[in-house]
């Protein structure tokens, strides 16, 4: 069994009814190679999947395919420009600004 932080865990306990189904699906997320924390790519997942299985495993093939997808799709708008930071926990997200 893998680590979850403690936001992630709380997430899930929260929005999924089988808590383990969903954790159980993430975990090839913890086998990435990648430079990036698997709990942020985690997070962009749990983020983008709205509650739902089928959506977990949708984004977490694409994750596995590139990483660099759901961590775009989760953080950035429409024109490329930064709204979310999933480095920090879920509940702590407010809208990224810029400073100048």
């Amino acid at each position: 069994m893998f680590e979850l932080q403690s936001d992630i865990r709380e997430w899930i306990n929260e929005n999924f009814s089988k808590p383990e189904k969903a954790v159980s699906y993430l975990e090839p997320l913890t086998k990435i190679d990648s430079p990036v924390d698997y709990s942020r790519i985690i997070r962009c997942v749990l983020f983008l999947s709205e509650r739902d299985y089928d959506s977990i495993t949708v984004y977490v093939k694409k994750a596995s395919e590139d990483y660099r997808y759901v961590i775009w799709m989760a953080e950035y708008d429409n024109r490329n420009v930064r709204k979310y930071n999933f480095n920090f926990g879920l509940y702590s997200q407010i809208p990224y600004s810029y400073s100048e």
